[in-house]
């Protein structure tokens, strides 16, 4: 905890406070008294801090409570949803979401239109849309925080561009055309993009099966097969950003060598199945299919059987004690996961294996809050100390 300092570190220790009192009101709302008692501060310090939040409109009073009845009320404070908007615009193999919210992360507006591909066109459709929402009277007169891009692709940590990604035209590598670069013709705002995994991790970290979690890994099998890890406690992307592609790692199935997405993705299993019964297939139809417990129910085990191989490299290797399996491999069940932990238990390491119960809410979740994360010095550095 930051107390209050003297000379040249009371800046800062302000500014640090201000962060934790919002990280507290982000959790739900807080009397003085409360948040002195939580934060450790004084009652003088936490008012400073309090009423140079309300002059921002960072926080507003919400309301005011006595517990006897009578007697001088409690004040409650609350983030003021008024201060700013976030949106987030999720990219997902065949459609995309355009979802607003306040800094409370409420969901304020969700739309979504199925797509056949990713391309400049679209990517200006996308941005025209933004601006006439923003353009209605419920969200013209608030300000506009930040833009969040959720990218099935990998994303460059330290350049923020999208590196790598087969659902994309390659105009969008371009750097005029780039996602990020259409974007900054249109907003004066912070435009982030990131990978939907690594956001669905935090969304899992935040409200999911990895909450208080130290060491484990998400594991996203769906058309493509990606994953995200947890090292002591936070989020670990590795240098660039890449780590936990557990699709990307190399693999032997049925006599053949290549990666595991090629091997175990539905987009793989489809294509098997398409090739077997002569006819098209959609991921209901595997599903149904799968159910007869025949053929086929046979064939898709085999390959959670060498999703599980891999996963135990990566338990054994990381010393991960937690796996959430997520995508909608998820609606093939029970069979399909104990088929992934008959080769887990086979590891030296004891890990847990297990579905997401958030599933593609994850993304959005863990989107919004990073939006908010990357919201709060923003909010602070303004702050007149």
């Amino acid at each position: 905890m930051v107390k209050e300092a003297v000379g040249c570190d009371q800046s800062y220790a302000r500014t640090v406070n201000n962060e934790l009192v919002i990280q507290k009101l982000r959790e739900s709302d807080y009397s003085a008294t409360d948040l002195a008692r939580e934060l450790d501060l004084s009652h003088a310090a936490i008012s400073s801090i309090l009423k140079g939040l309300v002059n921002d409109r960072i926080i507003k009073a919400s309301y005011s409570s006595s517990t006897a009845g009578k007697g001088r009320k409690r004040v409650f404070y609350s983030l003021n949803e008024a201060y700013g908007l976030i949106i987030v615009v999720s990219l997902s193999n065949n459609r995309y979401q355009i979802i607003i919210s306040n800094i409370r992360e409420e969901i304020l507006l969700e739309e979504e239109k199925e797509i056949d591909k990713y391309d400049v066109a679209i990517m200006y459709e996308i941005v025209l849309r933004i601006k006439d929402i923003l353009m209605k009277n419920e969200y013209r007169d608030i300000p506009l925080r930040n833009i969040i891009i959720a990218v099935p692709g990998r994303v460059n940590a330290i350049t923020g561009e999208l590196q790598l990604s087969k659902h994309f035209d390659t105009d969008l590598f371009d750097g005029k055309n780039s996602i990020k670069n259409i974007f900054k013709k249109y907003f004066d705002v912070p435009i982030t993009l990131d990978n939907d995994i690594n956001l669905s991790i935090i969304g899992e970290m935040k409200c999911g099966c990895l909450k208080s979690t130290n060491n484990a890994m998400l594991v996203y099998i769906d058309n493509g097969i990606g994953g995200a890890l947890i090292i002591g406690g936070k989020f670990y992307g590795g240098d660039l950003g890449y780590a936990g592609e557990l699709g990307l790692m190399h693999a032997t199935f049925h006599g053949k060598e290549s990666y595991l997405d090629e091997f175990a993705s539905l987009r793989s299993i489809k294509e098997y199945a398409q090739s077997k019964y002569n006819h098209p297939f959609v991921v209901k139809d595997l599903i149904k299919e799968y159910q007869k417990k025949e053929d086929l129910y046979q064939y898709i085990n085999e390959t959670a059987h060498l999703v599980g191989q891999k996963i135990r490299d990566v338990i054994e290797l990381l010393n991960v004690s937690q796996i959430v399996i997520s995508g909608r491999v998820t609606l093939l069940g029970d069979d399909y996961l104990e088929a992934i932990n008959q080769e887990v238990r086979k590891s030296k390491n004891i890990a847990k294996v297990e579905f997401s119960k958030l599933s593609k809410k994850s993304i959005l979740i863990g989107a919004i809050s990073k939006s908010v994360d990357q919201s709060i010095p923003l909010m602070t550095g303004s702050i007149k100390i």
